[in-house]
Parts: C-alpha cells; structure tokens; sequence
C-alpha cells in the first residue's frame, strides 16, 4: 500500500492515519504488537525515518506505548472524550461562530465605508 502522492499531509501523517485507522478498525487490537518499522516502511513505500516519526506521532497522541528491546504495542485503552469535554468544545465552536459573525459584519461595513465618494 503506497501512500497517495496528491495527499498534501506529509508521509509521517499519512502513515500515522493509516495506523490510527488500523487501531479504529481493529486490524490491530489493544494490546497487539505494531508490525516492525522495517515491515511499516515496506508496507507504505516509504523511509524508516517516516515510519519512525509517525510512530514518534502515535505515542505523543498515546495511540502507541513504546517498550525498549521489546517493540510497540498498541494501548489497551484509547482516551475516550467525556461529556465535559465535548461540552467544553461545543461552547468553544458557538463561540468561534460568534466571533466570524462579528468579524464579518465589521468587515462589511469598512468596505461599505470605504465605497462612499
């Protein structure tokens, strides 16, 4: 599987959403060995390093847990989004809402001011 070369992601991304949808889909369970980041590199078609910074990825978003001389493994639980936490981005999103409406409307009326003769 080689990653699409109009993707305007970088490959480290694009490998990391592969994976991610490996963990979603359970193609690779909690618990689970990640394949080697030679076979990764294989699968995608592309360089160890990419392999290793999507993994770098994956273990940031704790997607991944990494053991030394041992490999990495996928994590046994996926953080899930609370109530609050959905709530909290909600309120974030109708705010945002407000902001471009505000900003729109300000906008219009310069370029209106700026028509006048």
């Amino acid at each position: 599987m080689s990653l699409a070369a109009d993707d305007p992601r970088p490959p480290y991304v694009q490998v990391a959403d592969a994976l991610r949808q490996d963990v979603a889909s359970g193609a690779l369970a909690a618990g689970q060995r990640v394949p080697s980041i030679r076979d990764l590199a294989s699968r995608f078609g592309v360089a160890q390093m990419t392999v290793q910074n999507a993994l770098r990825l994956l273990r940031d978003e704790h997607v991944i847990e990494t053991t030394p001389n041992r490999g990495s493994f996928v994590c046994r639980t996926e953080p899930e989004a609370t109530t609050d936490d959905l709530s909290a981005l909600a309120q974030e999103v109708r705010a945002l809402r407000e902001d471009y409406r505000d900003l729109t409307q300000r906008l219009s009326a310069l370029e209106e001011r700026d028509q006048l003769p």
